[in-house]
Order: C-alpha cells, then structure tokens, then sequence
C-alpha cells in the first residue's frame, strides 16, 4: 500500500532547509551589523515568530521572510529606531497578519 501523505519526518525534511538558511542568512546580517549580543537575541526573536506562524496548507511553502521580517521588527523596537515608537502597530502576530 503507497502512501499518499508525507509523514511529518517528510514534511519537516522539505520544510526546515528553507528555514535554516533564512535564518542563518539573517543571523549573520544582524551580527554583522549589531553585533553578536543583538544576533543572538535576534535568533531567539526569530525563533518565536517562527513558533507564533500559521504554517500553510501542505504542499505549500511557508514564505519564511515573514518570519524575518517580524524578527527584524523586534529588532528594531529594541534599538529604538524611531519609525517604530508606536510598537501597538506591530502587534499583530505574524500568523494573523493578511
């Protein structure tokens, strides 16, 4: 009997490679530019929204740069950048954001 459906260990397979160089991409970018302090908090802000994310319908790819930019939000609230004094506008959880 053939299975019709990827196994979570299948899917995660697909999924996590995309994830992982997203996230290294942006780990290095922020430690580059801020320092390791600030990547590291980075990784873990990423790490949350990634966490916070509705992932889409199987066979669909999640856009990993949303996850990225969320994190990089939080990055930005956090060395107060002054576009982002109002951070009640940035509430909104990835997941449900349209």
């Amino acid at each position: 009997m053939q299975k019709t459906e990827p196994s979570c260990v299948e899917l995660a397979a697909d999924l996590f490679p995309g994830a992982e160089k997203e996230l290294i991409s942006y780990a290095r970018a922020v430690q580059e530019l801020f320092g390791s302090e600030q990547a590291r908090q980075s990784v873990e802000d990423w790490l949350e929204e990634l966490k916070s994310m509705d992932l889409p319908a199987a066979g669909a790819i999640p856009d990993w740069r949303r996850v990225t930019i969320a994190a990089a939000t939080q990055l930005a609230i956090r060395n107060g950048h002054s576009r982002f004094k109002n951070t009640a506008e940035f509430a909104t959880p990835i997941g449900e954001a349209s």
